[in-house]
């Protein structure tokens, strides 16, 4: 159906520009505003809540007029811990309803619904990082003396290897992930001025804790740093370095499954009578394991033995609790696999889980981050009451790499139902759109956003090798609502296809460096950490035609225009009437300098192949 121009200039978000108090608490009122354009025929406007199962409609009035458009507001009383609200504008040819997925005239479901969260345990400091993944085994050597030797453990009949640093990682068939290169927690906190002046502001680790892989999935012990990065005294010292810089720290841990070697596991098979027997899913008749997607050395956990939920995360010195005192402190869990953690067959306990998990770490340390990785929807987790965050893969991730490289992970792994063609811009918008609708807005300001991890082919093989278009993903990645993360590498041109090659090592010598690669990245990150608007605004898009899209980022004393260009060099005109910009306004490129006035209701600016911009609004326009 198609909508008058007005509608494209209604706008709300839950953003501190347009709700008084994002983070209110119980009793509270709050204020909550719709910015409406004045050529909108609005003749009245509400706000509808659902309260205790019943709705209810406060009445808007203009409290604010602007050259272009009107300030409505309206106030409620919080007294339940999640208010969904739709706005209503009455017009004299019909009602028009809007909510988080957008205007219409059609009534939607209430999980649409806008959604202030009360009471809510947020971890604030989040949202002003810029978050850096890091493979320790693969990052740099700082201790050769702790190394994996040459023959030290076997695995199906292969035997471990010591790799020369920069050679070729082993593929999984011909070395079963236990080759290792010597990267440890002395070699990350020797990199910290590196990383630092990357513009970094915390770190993400993939699993540290003792295991029989390079990878660390398969954990052997929760209790214990693996001697081979270093041990606990290297990850206290870690976090020591990393305090000193005011720095954040994030954890990779596996609540789903441990590995082979895992003591309770060995303690169930020595004794099917034991409290660990418990802990799995054993089949009597077969005598087999239940494993993590029939890899046979990931063995999943049962979380219907009390048990396992007391040495998981109920004790203070469980495995999810240890590492949150000192001299560890960590500051986040990401938490692997959330997705299947909890759940087999007719045993569906992930919801359960981690609402029990939730209160109990957060009593320990009330700004934890309870990331989860979802590589499909992880909005059901993410509501305030579970997770405080999910890997956006299907919010950002993926539809970006598709945007830019026309790959999908089906492409990644060569399945049938891959996708190999460039996913349209206006696709792009709308999963966007989706995805960010699906969650109070104060969850998607820490929704962890990423263009590769060690799970994917890195971005640069994406896009192959188009360096231009690579530039282009990292300045969205800056400026979209969420937490950017960084692979290890990719800021200096490590490129790399499936694991494990995406998982190359570090390299040292500045030689093998892209510098231009690296000043944008720090440009980048420096333009985000100083930006209001970019770590805690709200999000309005603006344009997603052909090759282009443009969307805006606001908070109370800040408006910028993000613009991109994937195709060929082009002049594009962005709609900034549907912003709120009048006639006159002036926007200046933080990227390039170039200056740019609104007129006719649009802003018009030339962008190069893979080029960006973010446009600061200098003067709003009369």
């Amino acid at each position: 159906m198609h909508l008058p121009d007005w509608t494209q200039g209604v706008h709300h978000d839950g953003s501190e520009a347009y709700v008084s108090n994002p983070y209110p608490r119980q009793g509270e009122q709050v204020w909550l505003g719709l910015r409406v354009p004045k050529t909108a025929p609005v003749t009245a406007a509400f706000v509808r809540t659902t309260v205790d199962g019943e709705t209810h409609h406060a009445k808007m009035v203009v409290v604010r007029e602007y050259p272009t458009y009107n300030l409505w507001r309206a106030a409620l009383t919080v007294t339940q811990p999640q208010y969904d609200y739709r706005f209503k504008l009455m017009t004299d040819e019909g009602m028009y309803y809007l909510n988080a997925i957008g205007i219409s005239r059609a009534d939607s479901p209430d999980y649409y619904d806008f959604k202030l969260l009360v009471d809510y345990q947020a971890p604030h400091w989040v949202r002003e990082q810029v978050f850096y993944q890091i493979f320790p085994d693969r990052f740099y050597n700082g201790d050769p003396s702790n190394d994996v030797q040459d023959d030290e453990w076997e695995r199906e009949g292969m035997k471990t290897r010591r790799m020369p640093w920069g050679a070729s990682p082993v593929p999984w068939e011909a070395g079963r992930s236990i080759d290792f290169f010597g990267g440890d927690l002395q070699g990350i906190a020797a990199k910290l001025d590196y990383i630092q002046q990357l513009g970094v502001t915390a770190l993400y680790l993939t699993p540290i804790f003792t295991a029989a892989s390079n990878h660390r999935y398969d954990v052997t012990r929760y209790d214990e740093v693996d001697p081979h990065l270093g041990g606990d005294s290297a990850l206290a010292e870690l976090r020591a370095a990393l305090s000193v810089r005011a720095m954040r720290l994030m954890l990779d841990i596996t609540p789903n499954h441990v590995g082979v070697t895992h003591d309770w596991l060995r303690a169930a098979e020595a004794d099917r009578q034991s409290e660990e027997a418990g802990f799995f899913f054993y089949d009597e008749a077969t005598g087999a394991y239940e494993t993590w997607l029939g890899v046979s050395s990931l063995i999943k956990l049962n979380y219907g033995s009390q048990a396992l939920r007391e040495r998981m995360y109920r004790r203070p010195d469980s495995a999810l609790r240890r590492w949150l005192n000192p001299p560890y402190a960590i500051d986040g869990w990401r938490l692997d696999v959330a997705n299947m953690t909890g759940n087999l067959s007719m045993s569906q306990l992930d919801h359960e889980v981690w609402r029990e998990v939730r209160p109990i770490l957060k009593a320990d340390n009330p700004e934890l981050y309870l990331l989860g990785e979802y590589f499909m929807d992880g909005t059901m987790h993410t509501q305030g009451d579970e997770l405080d965050a999910a890997m956006n893969y299907a919010g950002f991730n993926i539809p970006m790499r598709r945007w830019l490289g026309g790959e999908d992970v089906g492409v990644q792994d060569g399945q049938p139902y891959g996708d190999p063609h460039l996913l349209p811009t206006e696709a792009l918008a709308l999963q966007w759109r989706r995805f960010m609708a699906a969650v109070p807005y104060v969850i998607a300001l820490q929704q962890f956003n990423q263009l590769e991890s060690h799970d994917t082919t890195r971005l640069l093989y994406v896009v192959k090798g188009d360096k231009a278009l690579y530039k282009l993903g990292v300045a969205v990645l800056m400026a979209f609502v969420g937490v950017p993360c960084l692979y290890y590498g990719s800021e200096i041109g490590l490129s790399g296809a499936k694991d494990p090659d995406n998982r190359r090592c570090m390299p040292w010598d500045e030689a093998d460096w892209d510098t231009d690669l690296l000043d944008t990245h720090r440009r980048l990150n420096a333009l985000r950490r100083q930006s209001s608007a970019l770590k805690h605004g709200g999000f309005q898009l603006l344009l997603a035609e052909g090759e282009v899209l443009a969307f805006m980022r606001e908070s109370t004393n800040e408006k910028i225009i993000i613009v991109g260009n994937r195709g060929a060099n082009q002049t594009i005109s962005i709609p900034c009437w549907m912003a709120g910009l009048a006639d006159g306004a002036h926007l200046v490129d933080a990227l390039s300098g170039c200056e740019v006035i609104v007129r006719g209701g649009e802003a018009s600016l030339r962008l190069e192949h893979g080029q960006a911009a973010y446009l600061r609004v200098q003067a709003q326009g009369e």
